[in-house]
């Protein structure tokens, strides 16, 4: 998100709650959030944080989420460079969690009244613990995996007059000896309704492409969201 100078603390909130009375008691919370913490006008710490959970009657169906923190060092008004530490979990889909670090930069192409435009590159280590679907024919009912990745993104915000704003970014992962061969790859549009300066609607797509899953899953995962978003 883009920083404002005037303002210590910033970001904002994406809640989501549905409660139905099923068979059984439905309950479903969603939360994202974005805080931003400046620091003598060139230091960020930046917190992203997606929580999601769901029950049926006592059971827990979908237990997942992330958590990514980051220090933001603005070298330049166009130029950045943070380290960062990310966890992950998606218990419906077998992943127990995963954990990476690492070293980006992000420098801005466009910044125009109307448009931005992000580059970003860097190299982190990811470690993951997944859970095999069927872990009877298996040695471990877990498979594990460590490996150096790169990490480029291209990302686009463009305001469609007053009220609407679109962003989109794309991405490719991977390690540095195999390149397109056992790639991750991912996409994200978001578009934005303004009802105020503050309180929004937020229709958000989310894919993830894993060439070469360390367990048998679907290679695409994605989502779709439609929820409030309120900024301060």
């Amino acid at each position: 998100m883009t920083i404002d100078s005037t303002k210590t603390l910033q970001g904002n909130l994406l809640p989501v709650l549905d409660f139905k009375t099923e068979k059984e008691n439905v309950l479903t919370f969603k939360n994202t959030a974005n805080l931003n913490l400046l620091i003598k006008h060139d230091r960020v710490i930046n917190v992203i944080n997606k929580f999601e959970f769901s029950t049926y009657g006592n059971k827990v169906i979908v237990s997942g989420g992330y958590i990514h923190t980051e220090y933001r060092y603005l070298l330049d008004h166009a130029f950045e460079v943070y380290p960062y530490v990310e966890s992950q979990w998606a218990e419906s889909r077998g992943m127990n969690n995963k954990i990476s670090t690492g070293l980006q930069s992000r420098y801005r192409l466009v910044n125009t009244h109307s448009s931005l435009m992000f580059a970003a590159v860097g190299l982190f280590f990811e470690y993951e613990k997944w859970q095999h679907p069927a872990p009877e024919g298996t040695e471990s009912a877990y498979a594990y995996s460590r490996s150096i990745k790169s990490h480029l993104s291209l990302s686009f915000r463009h305001q469609l007059g007053e009220q609407w704003e679109l962003t989109t970014t794309a991405i490719h992962q991977t390690k540095p000896d195999s390149t397109f061969k056992e790639a991750r790859y991912g996409g994200a549009i978001d578009l934005k309704y303004n009802i105020t300066p503050t309180i929004g609607i937020r229709g958000t797509y989310r894919l993830i492409y894993d060439t070469a899953p360390i367990v048998p899953v679907r290679k695409d995962y994605n989502t779709i969201e439609i929820g409030l978003d309120l900024s301060f």
